[in-house]
């Protein structure tokens, strides 16, 4: 019986290592991050008329990394230019079609092109059926998109996903590593009591007690830097001060924006700008969610 407390009690012990070992490691390596974040942005320099020479892609981009900014912005854009209509209601309740009717604006940026062109009723699934296309099956620009994000990556704004944070030097788990020598006199103790199966117990937590203290960072999640960089937010910040008049939240209600400015709009201030040029964009932005219900419901 004292066998079995002994085992427990050296689990218990190392298991406790293992999480000291992961605080430690974790706090270090957010202390690393915060560091370099910091200098980053100490040694951020952006040109004067940077917002501007980037476009309401780019900057759709840096404020929202997941892409969806920009479509949104993209078709907004065109439904104030005109270019892209609702289509009338065909009597099912839920999210309308849309359609491109009108020629493409000349200001158009190559998004809202691919989005026109997908939209126009020569280009219509739907040949013998309703006219127009749902929102979320509109293209979301992944080529061009991807050509932006690679453009922002050359010139310091963005960086590429999922980077580890530089000179990170790996560090040895010390709790881990004292309860691992802890494991010799457990043993010993275990095999002189004749208790083979503990004693080989003892042995296995001791070799992962090892395996932790040479890598302790295993135990937490690993950080990375994040995508958009100082410059990057100094950018986006000059673009939102050149930018004020845009922001809906200092705009009245009845003002309408220009068409050309629409897409920068939703680029630097989001969903807000969206309904300001019509609010039906955002009704029908996602797919309804169907419920299937299952046997005996």
């Amino acid at each position: 019986m004292v066998d079995w407390f002994i085992l427990v009690g050296y689990l218990a012990v190392a298991m406790t290592a293992w999480c000291l070992d992961g605080i430690a490691h974790s706090s270090a390596a957010q202390a690393r991050l915060e560091r370099f974040v910091a200098m980053d942005r100490q040694n951020a320099v952006v040109e004067p008329a940077a917002s501007e020479r980037l476009g309401p892609l780019a900057l759709g981009l840096l404020a929202d990394t997941s892409r969806a900014r920009a479509k949104q912005g993209a078709v907004a854009g065109l439904v104030a230019s005109g270019a892209l209509h609702r289509a009338p209601p065909d009597g099912l309740p839920g999210p309308q079609r849309w359609v491109a009717h009108h020629p493409l604006p000349e200001h158009a940026n190559d998004l809202e092109g691919e989005i026109w062109r997908a939209a126009a009723p020569r280009s219509s699934a739907y040949s013998y059926g309703p006219t127009g296309h749902y929102l979320w099956d509109l293209p979301s620009g992944d080529r061009c998109l991807s050509a932006v994000e690679k453009h922002l990556v050359g010139e310091g704004y963005l960086r590429r996903s999922s980077l580890p944070v530089p000179d990170e030097q790996r560090r040895r788990g010390w709790w881990s590593t004292a309860a691992a020598a802890a494991v010799v006199p457990v043993v010993a103790v275990l095999i002189f009591d004749h208790a083979w199966i503990r004693a080989m117990s003892a042995l296995f937590v001791g070799a992962v007690t090892v395996a932790v203290a040479s890598n302790p960072e295993g135990l937490h999640r690993k950080r990375t830097l994040p995508i958009l960089t100082a410059q990057g937010e100094m950018v986006l910040r000059q673009a939102r001060e050149r930018f004020a008049d845009l922001n809906p939240a200092i705009r009245p209600a009845l003002t309408a924006y220009d068409p050309c400015t629409v897409a920068t709009a939703v680029a630097l201030f989001g969903s807000q700008a969206v309904g300001h040029v019509d609010e039906r964009i955002l009704d029908d932005w996602y797919a309804p969610v169907t419920y299937v219900d299952g046997p005996g419901d």
